[in-house]
């Protein structure tokens, strides 16, 4: 088969285990927070739920460079690299009174390439444009320029083709993307809190939505979602 294919295919068959979970009130309480939003709260129920992750294996050279960041916080060799090097940014400098200096990201040098972070709404869009900038150190920005950076970014975070999301004017310098996925079980429940924080004039990230107001939500637009979803991967898959 080809990957546009499988990918719809392996899409497909995530996209009706969530159906599935999405007609199951139920299953929305289970360990169901996302990066961006939580999902719909059940009337009268606690917020036990809590974000899990699953990293690969370090290699030598990471976990070493881990190592020294614990050592670092820790004050407990005395070979400390205070300074960022060429491969590694430091989020914070050790100060030797035990205190710490942040450093904040920059524009990026001419000639470095901008890449696309496509993700579909409620994938984690805002935490991987802050964890973006926090390990390189450098700018990012976004489809609707938001922060006024316009093309000095090193990443330019997009939803497109949903449509949320849109091209950038300066769409044919870019030549590479990162995709982040998520579960549409997940995604698509955090991307409706979003929408009824919008609709309620509340800040963002701020609420879960009612969970009577999650279901009238899902049952009118639900297989709409999962379309979108499906049409945002294929894109991507296809793209470069």
């Amino acid at each position: 088969s080809t990957p546009k294919a499988s990918a719809a295919s392996a899409l497909l068959l995530v996209a009706i285990y969530g159906t599935i979970a999405f007609f199951n009130p139920l299953l929305l309480n289970n360990n169901s927070h996302g990066d961006d939003h939580s999902s719909p709260a059940a009337p009268g129920t606690a917020d036990s739920s809590h974000l899990q992750y699953h990293l690969p294996p370090m290699s030598s050279s990471t976990s070493s460079f881990a190592a020294d960041v614990v050592d670092s916080a820790n004050n407990q060799n005395g070979n400390l690299r205070l300074e960022s090097s060429e491969n590694h940014r430091r989020l914070s400098k050790a100060l030797p009174d035990g205190g710490c200096e942040l450093t904040w990201p920059v524009k990026p040098k001419p000639g470095i390439p901008i890449t696309y972070a496509a993700s579909y709404p409620g994938c984690g869009a805002r935490m991987t444009w802050n964890l973006v900038e926090a390990l390189t150190g450098l700018w990012t920005g976004d489809d609707w320029n938001n922060n006024g950076r316009g093309d000095e970014v090193v990443t330019v975070k997009t939803h497109y083709p949903q449509s949320n999301g849109i091209l950038v004017d300066f769409d044919d310098r870019i030549h590479r993307a990162f995709i982040v996925i998520r579960n549409p079980m997940k995604s698509i429940p955090s991307f409706f809190n979003h929408i009824y924080e919008m609709r309620n004039h509340l800040p963002v990230h701020s609420e879960r939505a009612p969970l009577d107001e999650w279901i009238k939500w899902r049952n009118a637009y639900v297989a709409t979602e999962i379309a979108e979803y499906k049409k945002f991967i294929i894109y991507w898959m296809d793209r470069y």
